[in-house]
């Protein structure tokens, strides 16, 4: 697939593109898995894991189908990189395999219905951030990010990925690092970042501002931008901040999570949540890819398609 036509495919103008939910979280919660370092790819190596992680895209795909929309459906790899690799024991040639192992599996989900009914899915490769906290001493810069995430994204290029996805940045810097890995591994990206309670990136700019610094830097070679693992609420105060800013044209999708920073209970009921994101389509009118993160799963994704 070309980046002209992952572009059009990830702009469908006013048809909702439903995504899957919050993988970790959906995969403790409702399948009982234990993931180190929350870090869902090791359920690659064994039988029993393979299989949770079928059963957890199972029925993303089913309401896709069921609802005739387009589906993007993320890889088990958010810590398929190589310090989190590292935490659990996966070597630079492990952290290849699950790579692969990983978009292969994705696929055969999405293609695993018991009827003809065509779907149009996107087997997205995450690439998650090399840390979880912003402690300035631990950024890298552009360059550096490019060299830490080349790896983890060739190894999805080269396995088939239809586009890979820079997901929770926590500035601008990595994702610029990403979106050029990309570029060199002739793959197309997106860059999701996440917010804190105040609507704010780690290093205190708005998405806005990064969407920015992002195109700048890289001529605007990224699909588009997304946010990711925060709720509604606090994506709204930090983007109504920027509203009417022609950078937030260039977000396509939320995946947000269901409970406030800080909030321990089970956070928004599907409706509740379905409509906070819905909402957020009017500072982002081209938001298109709707779906979750933490604390969410399939039905918070059928209440957003029937939104």
């Amino acid at each position: 697939m070309t980046v002209h036509d992952d572009r059009a495919a990830a702009n469908r103008g006013s048809t909702l593109t439903l995504t899957d939910g919050g993988i970790e979280t959906a995969l403790v919660d409702r399948l009982g898995q234990e993931l180190p370092e929350f870090a869902a790819f090791v359920l690659l190596q064994s039988v029993d894991g393979r299989a949770a992680l079928r059963e957890y895209y199972r029925p993303f795909v089913e309401l896709a189908a069921e609802r005739g929309l387009p589906l993007v459906l993320d890889t088990p790899t958010w810590r398929a990189n190589p310090d989190w690799g590292a935490r659990v024991g996966a070597d630079t040639a492990a952290l290849a395999q699950a790579n692969g192992d990983a978009v292969a599996l994705v696929r055969e989900a999405s293609e695993d219905r018991g009827d003809e009914v065509p779907l149009d899915v996107i087997i997205n490769g995450c690439v998650g951030p090399r840390y979880d906290e912003f402690v300035p001493a631990e950024r890298m810069t552009a360059e550096e990010a490019e060299r830490y995430h080349s790896q983890q994204v060739v190894a999805l290029a080269e396995a088939g990925a239809d586009r890979v996805t820079a997901v929770t940045m926590l500035d601008a810097a990595e994702g610029i690092g990403v979106i050029r890995a990309a570029q060199a591994a002739r793959i197309p990206v997106a860059v999701s970042f996440a917010v804190g309670a105040d609507g704010l990136l780690g290093d205190g700019s708005t998405v806005a501002e990064a969407i920015a610094a992002a195109d700048a830097a890289t001529d605007a070679a990224a699909i588009g931008f997304l946010v990711n693992c925060a709720h509604p609420s606090e994506v709204t105060l930090g983007l109504s901040a920027s509203a009417g800013a022609p950078e937030l044209e260039r977000i396509i999708g939320f995946r947000l999570n269901a409970a406030e920073q800080g909030d321990e209970g089970a956070g928004d009921p599907p409706a509740t949540f379905a409509a906070g994101v819905h909402a957020l389509r009017s500072l982002a009118p081209n938001a298109v890819a709707l779906g979750g993160c933490c604390g969410t799963d399939v039905p918070h994704i059928r209440a957003l398609a029937e939104v």
